[in-house]
């Protein structure tokens, strides 16, 4: 199943509650123009390459989204419209659960399994 994989980097000063809200205003916008959130995983606080709107660290989020074109417009959108959110890529994915898959893999014998099993 063709789809999306989205990431988002939130202000790293937002507390752990407006982080589930933002996340939770996000999904449900998606749904509500037709689109399925498949997967969806918090990376937590990283620091950045290069600042980014005058910031060192970043609250990572990956979401993986069904093909609704329509919904992630929607998403999109309203990405630019949050201040909380200082960037956010979307690249289209062939095969969704694979890449889901792939993640899962990363998350528990992967390159960042020790970072996410510490928090």
């Amino acid at each position: 199943m063709k789809g999306y994989e989205s990431v988002i980097i939130l202000d790293p000063n937002l507390s752990e509650e407006d982080q589930k809200a933002l996340i939770t205003k996000m999904e449900q916008l998606y749904q509500s123009n037709g689109g399925t959130v498949v997967n969806q995983a918090s990376w937590g606080r990283r620091k950045l390459a290069y600042p980014v709107k005058k910031r060192d660290y970043g609250i990572y989020h990956l979401f993986y989204l069904d093909e609704t074109p329509p919904a992630l417009k929607a998403m999109e959108t309203q990405f630019r419209f949050e201040d909380n959110i200082i960037k956010w890529q979307t690249v289209a994915v062939e095969d969704i659960t694979v890449e889901v898959q792939k993640f899962e893999k990363l998350k528990t014998e992967g390159s960042i399994y020790p970072q996410i099993s510490e928090r």
